[in-house]
């Protein structure tokens, strides 16, 4: 299991909100076009990327990073291990 985030640039208002929609199913929003994706496995995170996938068009941009290090938490920052709200 691993834990991912997230990142899109899409042009289209209708493609996003479709594409926000679905990420919003999966993920934890962290900033409006960033979505942190935690305890999947890879496999589970491709078949994702290419449902995800459908929904773009060239101009778009996606990215999916595997989180590897959770870095260092600044001021009031929370850990990212730490967060998981779910529904």
């Amino acid at each position: 299991m691993a834990d991912f985030l997230v990142a899109y640039d899409i042009k289209d208002n209708k493609r996003l909100a479709k594409f926000a929609r679905r990420m919003e199913k999966i993920g934890i929003r962290i900033e409006y076009s960033i979505f942190f994706v935690p305890g999947i496995s890879k496999e589970e995170m491709s078949e994702i990327a290419i449902e995800l996938n459908k929904l773009l068009e060239d101009e778009d941009d996606v990215r999916i990073y595997k989180v590897t290090d959770y870095g260092i938490a600044l001021g009031a920052a929370e850990p990212l291990e730490d967060i998981f709200i779910l529904r």
